[in-house]
């Protein structure tokens, strides 16, 4: 068996991808075989469901229910790692990826106020894709975060986003606070590997931030 490492980070703007592309860059130059992907899935026929989400067409954040959300990325999700990377996953590559079921656990799970509603989402979307769907659970999760008026800053002068730009998180500030004070949550109670990325609210450099995930790499 191979293994599967996730980058995910408390928002958007906070340098997951960079993080991602210097970590595959550097697991290869030590001779790792490296199967790498970035969920989600755009551009593909899985994808197209999230994508048709992300622009708006099925409504406002506020307007679906965080389960039928999540069916669409999972289903992207899945799709993905059956025709991609589970082979790849057995043959003893390293999978790595820029998102993850983790990314539904922050953004869908933000929605529900109630927090004994929102522990009990989050085990049904572990359920559901781990166990019903065969998805595989991560071994390592490396979760970046910093402060979010920094991150907010950062986000608001960035040109490039990730496929899709001003997508319906990223016109809802408030929306993308609670996704921000959900992960946080999250990723303590999940017991993810957490690299702050910030100090005295400045950003640290990429090489520097980078240093702390591969030792986190290394260690699992």
């Amino acid at each position: 068996m191979g293994k599967l490492i996730v980058v995910e980070g408390a928002c958007d703007g906070i340098g997951k991808s960079t993080q991602y592309n210097y970590l595959k860059e550097h697991l290869i130059k030590d001779g790792y075989v490296v199967d790498s992907h970035h969920f989600p899935s755009y551009n593909t026929y899985q994808g197209v469901p999230v994508e048709k989400y992300l622009s708006g067409e099925y409504g406002k954040v506020s307007e679906l229910s965080p389960y039928f959300v999540h069916g669409l990325y999972a289903m992207d999700r899945a799709i993905t790692w059956q025709t991609l990377l589970k082979q790849k996953y057995n043959e003893g590559h390293v999978i790595l990826l820029d998102r993850y079921t983790t990314s539904s656990l922050l953004y869908q799970a933000a929605l529900i106020e109630d927090m004994n509603e929102r522990l009990k989402f989050v085990s049904y979307a572990e359920d559901y894709e781990y166990n019903k769907l065969g998805v595989q659970r991560p071994d390592n999760v490396i979760f970046l975060t910093a402060p979010f008026d920094l991150v907010t800053k950062i986000r608001s002068e960035r040109v490039d986003n990730d496929g899709v730009k001003n997508d319906i998180h990223e016109r809802d500030i408030e929306f993308m606070k609670k996704v921000y004070e959900n992960a946080c949550m999250l990723a303590e109670y999940l017991n993810w590997n957490i690299i702050e990325c910030s100090k005295d609210n400045e950003m640290r450099t990429i090489e520097d931030i980078h240093e702390d995930v591969y030792k986190l790499v290394r260690m699992k």
